[in-house]
Order: C-alpha cells, then sequence, then structure tokens
C-alpha cells in the first residue's frame, strides 16, 4: 500500500473519528438541554405561542437566528417542538433558519465577505425560511411526520384502571344514573374520585421540577434517543470523511472557479456531502479565494454544507418522510444558488 493512499486513510480516519466524536457530544448535549426545558416548559404555551397567526413564523425565525447550532444539533430542538405539538409551518422555519442564520454564520461571512454580503445574505435566509414554513404547512406536509417519534410520550402516559371487589369488570358511561349497581368499586389508588362529584379531583404527588431533573430518567431518555441515531450520525459522517480523505482540494479549484457558468450549482451540490461548517469557512475561503473560486461559489459551498449536509438528511430521514426530504433539500439547494448568483453578480 503506498504512502499516499495511507495518508488519505489517515485522513479520512481522523475525520471520521472527531467528527463523530463531535456530533455525538453536540447531539447529547443539546438534546439533554431540550428535556431539561421540557420539564420547565408548557407544551400549551409553546404551542400557542408557535402557532400564533400573527407572529409564529417571525418568532420561529427569530428564535432559529439566535440559537448558535448547526445543522445536525438543531435536530434535537426541532425533535422537541414537534412532540410540543407546536404549529407544523414555524418548526420547519426553525429548521431553515437555525443552522442558515445563526450568530457564528453571520460572524463567519461577515469576516470573511464583509457585511453588505452578510445583510444581502441574512434578508434572503429569513425570508426563504418564513416562505418554506408557510408553503409546508399550507400544503399540509404535516402528514409526512412519522408517527413513530411520538411512541415514546404515548408509552410514558399512565394508564388507571378500576378493579371490582369480586374481581369482574363492567363498563358504563361516567355519568350514567339509570343503572345502580349494588357491588362495591374499589380502585387501585386511594386517592381518587369520580368525574360526577362535585369535590375537587385529587392527583398523586408529582415530584419537583428540579426532582425529576436530578434523577437519571432525563439521561436514560436521552441517551436512548442518541442511540437511535447514532448509525444514522456514522453513517453520513463515513460518507464526508471519504470525500475529504479521497477527493483532491484541486477537484474543487477547478469545478468552481470563476470560469465555470456551473459553478455555483457545483459547489452548492458538492457542498451537502462535504458537511462544511460555517466556522471551518474563516480559515478555508481566503485559501479557496486565492485559489481561484468564486465568493458565489463559496457562499454557495457553505450554505449547502451548513443547511443540508448528508449526515444532518440521513437524521432527518427518522423524522420526516421523502417529500419533507425533498422539499427541504431543493429549498436549501435553491437558497444556496441564488445567493451564490446574486453575490457574484453585485459585489464581484
Amino acid at each position: 500500500m503506498s504512502q499516499e493512499i495511507l495518508n488519505q486513510l489517515y485522513a479520512a480516519g481522523q475525520f471520521f473519528i472527531f467528527g463523530f466524536l463531535e456530533l455525538s457530544i453536540l447531539f447529547l448535549g443539546v438534546s439533554f438541554l431540550v428535556e431539561i426545558l421540557n420539564v420547565f416548559m408548557n407544551p400549551t404555551k409553546v404551542q400557542k405561542v408557535l402557532s400564533s397567526s400573527k407572529g409564529g413564523y417571525l418568532i420561529a425565525s427569530a428564535l432559529g437566528s439566535i440559537t448558535p447550532f448547526c445543522s445536525c444539533s438543531t435536530i434535537p430542538l426541532t425533535l422537541g417542538l414537534l412532540k410540543a405539538r407546536a404549529a407544523f409551518g414555524p418548526i420547519m422555519t426553525f429548521l431553515f433558519t437555525s443552522p442558515l442564520l445563526n450568530p457564528i454564520v453571520v460572524i463567519v461571512f461577515w469576516s470573511a465577505f464583509g457585511y453588505q454580503v452578510t445583510i444581502v445574505y441574512a434578508l434572503i435566509a429569513f425570508c426563504i425560511s418564513i416562505l418554506a414554513g408557510f408553503t409546508l404547512e399550507k400544503l399540509g406536509f404535516e402528514r409526512f411526520v412519522k408517527k413513530e417519534i411520538f411512541q415514546d410520550d404515548v408509552k410514558e402516559k399512565k394508564s388507571f384502571s378500576i378493579k371490582i371487589n369480586n374481581n369482574t369488570s363492567i363498563s358504563s358511561s361516567c355519568c350514567d344514573t339509570s343503572a345502580k349497581p349494588k357491588f362495591r368499586l374499589t380502585a387501585e389508588n386511594s386517592n381518587t374520585s369520580t368525574c360526577c362529584t362535585s369535590a375537587p379531583i385529587k392527583e398523586e404527588s408529582k415530584k419537583s421540577k428540579w426532582e425529576k431533573i436530578a434523577n437519571k430518567d432525563l439521561m436514560k431518555k436521552t441517551w436512548k434517543q442518541f442511540l437511535s441515531f447514532a448509525p444514522y450520525i456514522a453513517i453520513g459522517i463515513g460518507i464526508g470523511a471519504f470525500v475529504h480523505g479521497f477527493v483532491p482540494n484541486e477537484v474543487l479549484k477547478e469545478y468552481a472557479g470563476n470560469d465555470n457558468p456551473f459553478a455555483i450549482p457545483f459547489s452548492a451540490l458538492i457542498g451537502i456531502p462535504l458537511y462544511i461548517r460555517a466556522s471551518s469557512m474563516v480559515g478555508l475561503a481566503p485559501a479557496l479565494l486565492d485559489g481561484g473560486v468564486s465568493m458565489g461559489a463559496i457562499l454557495a459551498l457553505t450554505v449547502a454544507g451548513a443547511g443540508a449536509s448528508l449526515p444532518e438528511m440521513i437524521m432527518l430521514k427518522k423524522i420526516f418522510k421523502l417529500p419533507i426530504m425533498i422539499f427541504f433539500l431543493l429549498t436549501v439547494f435553491t437558497m444556496a444558488i441564488a445567493c451564490g448568483y446574486l453575490v457574484n453578480a453585485y459585489f464581484t
């Protein structure tokens, strides 16, 4: 085996190990944070705020723009919002906005491309994210959310049963007065009440919110969720590691130069499997510019890589069905191309 292949294997292996560890830590951290927030967060209030006809989309977009999450670490929070039964359109707006228009992206773009390009990009990302979320909700794409993601919540709901003292069972309307059974009903829990009594219903004592956080249930739930996503993370990072280790940088410069009219679509297309984080573009952008890659191509590469990376798409496949996946991918791809051509037309 030649030294060159060994070097490529080393680069790919290093990318996979560090990439998988980084994403795993991010996923676990964000998932645990979301579980803590769910303890304090009133699902009804979240649903009401994000379902507001006046400001739901704006709030979701603003929330996404201030959360410093990459595309993959946005998924646990999106999952939490779905489980909280928030409005589908604003959730999708948040999913688009968070990786594409967050403080890290703004800082990186400002330093790499200047304030004018950053402002134009921010406006495009903000508007397209809101439009995409609105379109998905109006077209009824909520039906393409996989029902399995709600199964854990359904299992956690408590079921109550009533036993008859002679071990038989009956069924009747809770307020039915036509039948007056002579046998006596006994409940499994002493703190019970019928729905027809005027006395207040006594609920079983609940643990305080801090006790819920202190116990191991949240960590177990977070770990279980991570294990279900781990294979998808590994597959996505594995493909990205192969591209990183075995695809030469010269290929990008050759096909994404200023002389190639298809440089921007090509850059957006290859940005998806590369999983390029916005923060990595601080050092990469100047090198690509010096190598002859156009500013629009670099922008398209960054937007596509940050907004619809292959690891993210594989992880989203566990939550959404194919129609949402296609719409999501096309939206980010279109945004990347539009921003790239616009920047090349007016700022180069």
